[in-house]
């Protein structure tokens, strides 16, 4: 999503870590199944602070539109919200 004041962004994470990215920012070792919406809280890696809570969707490549494992965190479009994602 581009920058500024929206009710959703979109966070997509493409590559051989989007997995355990995933798993650090929601403190669950397996990702949720393949193309299922799934409702998660993400926390800080480092500090378990909450960020937000999010709507995620995890896609196994090479069934993804980049052919590569990716996620999609649809977090609430603060900005403040998207930095600390």
């Amino acid at each position: 999503t581009s920058p500024g004041r929206s009710g959703v962004a979109v966070i997509r994470i493409s590559g051989s870590a989007a997995g355990s990215t995933l798993a650090a920012l929601t403190g669950r070792s397996a990702p949720p199944a393949a193309r299922v919406a799934t409702v998660r809280e993400l926390r800080d890696p480092r500090t378990h602070q909450v960020l937000d809570m999010a709507l995620v969707i995890y896609f196994q490549g090479p069934k993804s539109f980049s052919g590569e494992d990716s996620v999609e965190l649809h977090v609430h479009g603060s900005p403040a919200v998207v930095e600390e994602v």
